[in-house]
């Protein structure tokens, strides 16, 4: 038994290896090609657009295991019922139930390999990938703990951490006559985002010569330069590992705001490992059934048919727990436990 669970890994896990260099290369090349625009920006280059690409790898590979492991099953077993292996297995005695078996520990190994590449290398690689994009930009800015401070001109900006991405706890610029002559300190309450970012309630202090008066106080003042700096604040869920994030959520509820957004986060990541080990079983009615004898192609249009379908319908229960008011442990959970139903009806179809 231990050689074939052996040789059903190599296997299984042999063509998701494949499988997956060949999204990710797809995947980071899209990436790379929508960072393009940005070059030229301040100091954003064509070398920091590929970084970029490269930096954002790991979380594109976690994202991308569950689709992976499909096809990869239904690649690596398809070959195998093919060329009649699996008929042999069965003749041997072994049942299907064992075969699933075996399948599933394949699916588990990929699981955690996936979990491992996205709780502890893609958050901090994709939290350094939108600073070095944001502080190239902006020309220049720098991150001390979780505020960012800009240079733009002669006017030297802080900014303080987010939230939830569009409500910021405050800016300070302090603006310069020349270097080392502080001119003004300004204040404002707070950051908001209605039709580009507008700063609320805000108040410059002007340091003459021989006395500090209050200058111009705006109600609303409109912040061109300070979107990509913004977003080096913003608590962003793929930035976090899973123990950060379960702390911010905790964080967030005990003050009474929204967290859905991160719960959703929190058990899609949970949800996504044991999706792996699903869908690699979910592979096995496929390939000792009606793909039997079909080729390679026919199975690829059939992954790809449900790993596409698998993530329409995780994004469109994401974007309707706040219309419908749905429980986000149940919207992150669904699509997996749908999965799963399909995959035990198709065992016991074939048992």
């Amino acid at each position: 038994m231990r050689l074939l669970n052996r040789y059903i890994f190599n296997s299984v896990a042999g063509t998701t290896a494949l499988v997956l260099v060949v999204l990710l290369s797809l995947s980071g090349f899209m990436s790379f090609i929508g960072q393009l625009g940005d070059v030229g920006e301040g100091d954003f280059t064509m070398f920091h657009a590929v970084n970029y690409a490269l930096l954002k790898l790991p979380g594109m590979a976690a994202g991308l295991m569950p689709v992976s492991a499909l096809l990869g099953s239904l690649l690596g077993l398809g070959a195998m019922a093919a060329s009649s292996e699996l008929i042999v297995m069965r003749s041997a005695g072994i049942s299907i139930n064992r075969l699933a078996r075996s399948v599933a520990m394949t699916g588990l190994a990929l699981a955690l390999f996936g979990g491992v590449i996205g709780e502890f290398i893609a958050p901090q690689m994709d939290l350094y990938a939108r600073q070095m994009k944001a502080v190239a930009k902006s020309g220049g800015a720098d991150i001390t703990g979780s505020d960012a401070w800009l240079r733009s001109g002669d006017t030297i900006v802080n900014v303080r951490s987010s939230i939830d991405g569009t409500d910021y706890g405050g800016v300070y610029t302090y603006r310069f006559v020349m270097p080392g002559q502080l001119a003004g300190i300004g204040r404002g309450e707070s950051v908001e985002y209605e039709n580009g970012w507008q700063l609320q309630n805000f108040r410059e202090s002007l340091l003459g010569d021989e006395a500090v008066t209050i200058g111009t106080q705006f109600d609303r003042k409109k912040l061109e330069k300070l979107r990509d700096l913004l977003a080096i604040t913003e608590v962003k869920e793929s930035s976090l590992t899973g123990q950060e994030l379960r702390s911010y959520i905790d964080y967030l509820e005990s003050n009474g705001l929204d967290a859905d957004r991160y719960v959703i986060a929190f058990w899609n990541r949970i949800s996504s490992m044991a999706g792996i080990i699903v869908m690699c079983v979910l592979a096995l009615p496929f390939v000792t059934g009606s793909l039997r004898s079909a080729g390679a192609g026919a199975r690829i249009v059939i992954g790809a048919l449900i790993g596409v379908g698998y993530f329409l319908l995780s994004r469109t229960l994401t974007d309707s727990v706040t219309v419908f008011n749905l429980s986000p442990v149940f919207v992150a959970w669904l699509p997996t436990l749908i999965l799963a139903a399909v995959a035990w009806a198709g065992m016991q179809r074939i048992r």
